[in-house]
């Protein structure tokens, strides 16, 4: 594996009002002598490995304490960093696609409260090109959260926070926008009424449906829309798919950057759970959740755990993930216990749903 690191000097801007905070605890609380088992998302376009483990029930309980969802990961550590980054600045949002058996990664550079999408290209999994800096996508300080598809002739983006936009590429780096707002906050006293961000766009039979988050000032949700040609959208339901879960539970306080897979049976949703049970502010954990119609979730456990100390001890966070080479590949954010976001890679050879 080779490690790569940018060196992109950006000016610091102006702070937004609804952008997530991540705090290390003064004490995760890990129990170093758990067993850590991680899920990683899925591209339904590839097939099947032959030869797959299937997902283990009951599932252990991860180095947290909190039940895991019986994915069998395996990580392969920090693949791409900016070492000039500060407390709680780094590389965060990843988004991926594979294109002539290449994948296509693009990453949020957060530096103070100025945000700006970086693209990069494996064609191992593992090694990447050096990032740069995209270039024609409208937001002045803060260019974020961004999810890719693929149209056979480029790329489509939809990105932002406050509201969502969309853009299209033939190469991933030099953007054309089609428009601002296809998505906009909700009305006062909905669960996005105040912001939309990290959007997660998938096709599915009538056109495209939307995961999003959701901030209504208080906390965090996962809702739903959808769209026949991926530039106007309306929202599915009213309210969330999935809202934080209780006391005890992993994301007992909010659910937050979605990535969702269709199967052939089911919506595959990993996202990130928000756990104030032992420290407020405390840790993002990655999770999975399953849907039968994409609409009504249920949680089926705790994804890519802490680990007790170094890169990924603090938080792990925004997955993105595909299918590549036979198993699944995910592209997360892990922060360490310098307070630093880094993108770090995991994968699965288990069964797919």
């Amino acid at each position: 594996m080779t490690r790569i690191t940018i060196f992109l000097v950006v000016p610091a801007l102006a702070a937004c009002a609804d952008n997530e905070h991540d705090t290390p605890p003064t004490n995760p609380g890990l129990d170093t002598t758990s067993q850590d088992a991680s899920g990683t998302p899925t591209d339904a376009s590839a097939d099947v490995p032959p030869a797959c483990t299937p997902v283990v029930t009951p599932p252990p309980t991860g180095p947290g304490g909190y039940p895991m969802d019986g994915w069998t990961w395996v990580r392969h550590g920090v693949v791409l960093e900016d070492p000039t980054a500060g407390p709680q600045e780094g590389l965060i949002a990843p988004a991926a696609v594979i294109v002539a058996d290449s994948i296509h990664l693009w990453v949020t550079r957060k530096q103070g409260t100025q945000h700006r999408i970086l693209h990069s290209v494996s064609t191992d999994g593992l090694s990447f090109s050096e990032p740069v800096e995209t270039s024609g996508l409208e937001g002045q300080d803060f260019i974020a959260y961004p999810s890719v598809l693929h149209d056979g002739s480029g790329f489509l983006m939809w990105y932002g926070s406050g509201s969502i936009d969309h853009a299209w590429s033939s190469d991933g780096v030099a953007w054309n926008m089609i428009d601002t707002g296809v998505l906009r906050p909700g009305e006062a006293g909905a669960f996005d009424s105040l912001s939309l961000l990290y959007p997660s766009v998938v096709e599915v039979p009538d056109g495209y449906a939307m995961y999003y988050t959701g901030f209504d000032g208080q906390t965090f949700a996962i809702g739903r829309a959808e769209s026949t040609d991926g530039a106007s959208w309306s929202r599915s339901l009213p309210g969330p798919v999935l809202t934080h879960g209780s006391a005890g539970e992993f994301d007992n306080h909010a659910v937050a950057q979605p990535f969702a897979v269709p199967t052939s049976s089911r919506m595959l949703l990993w996202y990130g759970g928000y756990d104030t049970e032992t420290a407020n502010p405390g840790p993002y954990r990655i999770g999975l959740a399953e849907s039968a119609d994409g609409a009504q979730f249920t949680r089926s456990g705790l994804t890519i755990d802490l680990l007790p100390d170094g890169e990924e001890a603090w938080s792990t966070r925004d997955p993105a993930v595909i299918r590549w080479h036979g198993r699944w590949w995910m592209a997360y954010c892990a922060m360490g216990d310098d307070s630093r976001y880094r993108i770090a890679v995991a994968t699965s050879e288990t069964c797919a749903p």
